[in-house]
């Protein structure tokens, strides 16, 4: 066989045999096939696409390139959550432990953040001693025994998405849904859960801003997932606002926790606490765990007010060995002082933002990386107070900006400002579930 001829067939807009898949994609990582050839064939694909039977053929390679987690040995039905990435999305560190008080497994494996989103290793990274990397067989152990588990990709799991990820990201191939839904999809079924449900986010602060661009890897994401045996369940979710009211890692990490304390709910943005109930309840029902989605949901509100899922939260850090201080309101995590505040220009209605700015605005103080390797400030981070729709005064406060740095906490004050659209008229809330696919 031969790349080149691969390469030629795919410009000319023609199918790929599950052959040449694979062998594009081992030849690739196993360092027969140069980057620069592989570089044309994804560019290929982006140009023209793959058809429903290549792009599971695309990440049945991927998962094969690595090890497959044997999660047959668990005591509950295992099910998982992705999320496509947003500003302020900490659902994970609320849904893992409530999922596993409603009964399932959850082995997650998670990603650290990039551009203007936050991920789920660096909010975690904020706990003191919390352990996010550990060979296979203990990850599977902490599953067993605390009910979820969360920690980094290893590298045996899907090593051919590594090395074609870091590729896409230097080609301008990332935006390409046959690339991303086979990136996705191998981390995802090497991890083993028998449910999936996807977070699939729209609006200016998701990597989809378009609609109908989303449902076309949900499509894909789902025609994947049940090619491989899995249950399939995907929510598209508003991210044209912050979700809850902190960004930033230990922020976000804070409030999530806050939230599943005993009463916490109440006390808890309405959005999170939404999106993560639906969520979870999605896990329930795809995993038989109810009958239907009224059912699922009752569970899951049962698990969060009972107790059961603060008592998760706790087994599950422990067994990672992170230190939380249940006595303080800020579990014992290095927060940074109050540094800045935007207050609203006059008497209005908050009309809309371009919330990708607001993750930008967090970058500015150390917050964000703009490479790979950037160390991060996981002290630093915002509150935003309102929600588009909310009617607020003159100098009411819209966001508080924590920074040991006062320069970099006023040229995050300053782009939030900047991106705030306000009008004189009612404006609607935004809806947060978008659809259900």
């Amino acid at each position: 066989m031969n790349i080149l001829q691969i390469i030629e067939a795919k410009k000319r807009g023609e199918t790929l045999a599950d052959e040449q898949i694979a062998f594009a994609v081992d030849g690739f990582t196993a360092g027969e096939i140069p980057e620069y050839q592989m570089a044309a064939l994804l560019m290929a694909v982006w140009f023209n696409g793959m058809d429903p039977r290549e792009t599971a053929s695309l990440a049945g390679v991927m998962l094969a390139s690595g090890a497959e987690l044997d999660t047959a040995s668990l005591p509950a039905p295992t099910a998982d959550k992705h999320s496509t990435g947003g500003v302020g999305d900490k659902v994970s560190l609320l849904l893992a432990p409530l999922a596993a008080a409603c009964g399932l497994c959850v082995p997650m494996l998670s990603g650290r953040g990039l551009g203007h989103t936050g991920g789920t290793l660096d909010k975690l990274q904020a706990i003191p001693g919390y352990r996010i990397h550990m060979e296979n067989e203990e990850f599977l152990d902490i599953v067993g025994r605390a009910g979820c588990a969360i920690v980094g990709q290893s590298a045996d799991i899907a090593p051919a998405d590594g090395r074609i990820y870091s590729l896409r990201d230097v080609t301008g191939t990332v935006d390409c849904v046959p690339l991303i839904t086979a990136s996705i999809m191998s981390k995802k079924l090497a991890a083993g859960p028998r449910t999936i449900v996807i977070d699939l986010k729209t609006g200016s602060g998701a990597f989809m801003q378009d609609l109908n661009q989303a449902r076309e890897l949900a499509r894909a994401l789902v025609a994947v997932g049940e090619s491989h045996g899995r249950h399939m369940a995907v929510l598209f979710s508003d991210m044209g606002q912050p979700l809850g009211r902190a960004i930033g890692h230990a922020n976000e990490t804070i409030e999530a926790f806050a939230a599943l304390r005993p009463g916490g709910r109440e006390q808890a943005p309405p959005d999170l606490v939404e999106l993560t109930a639906e969520l979870t309840a999605a896990m329930v029902l795809g995993a038989g765990l109810a009958p239907e989605q009224q059912a699922a949901r009752a569970q899951v509100d049962e698990a969060w007010d009972g107790g059961g899922a603060w008592t998760a939260l706790q087994r599950w850090v422990a067994a990672q060995d992170g230190r939380l201080d249940l006595d303080r309101d800020d579990f014992g995590l290095a927060t940074a002082p109050l540094a800045a505040e935007v207050t609203a220009p006059a008497d209005g209605w908050l009309a809309g933002m371009d919330c990708r700015q607001l993750g930008y605005a967090l970058a500015d103080m150390g917050g964000g990386r703009k490479q790979v390797e950037d160390p991060l400030d996981l002290a630093c981070g915002m509150e935003f107070l309102p929600a588009v729709g909310d009617k607020l005064a003159k100098g009411d406060v819209v966001a508080r900006v924590h920074c040991d740095r006062s320069d970099e906490a006023e040229a995050a004050a300053r782009r939030v400002a900047d991106t705030l659209v306000w009008s004189g008229q009612e404006v609607s809330a935004r809806p947060l579930i978008l659809e259900r696919f």
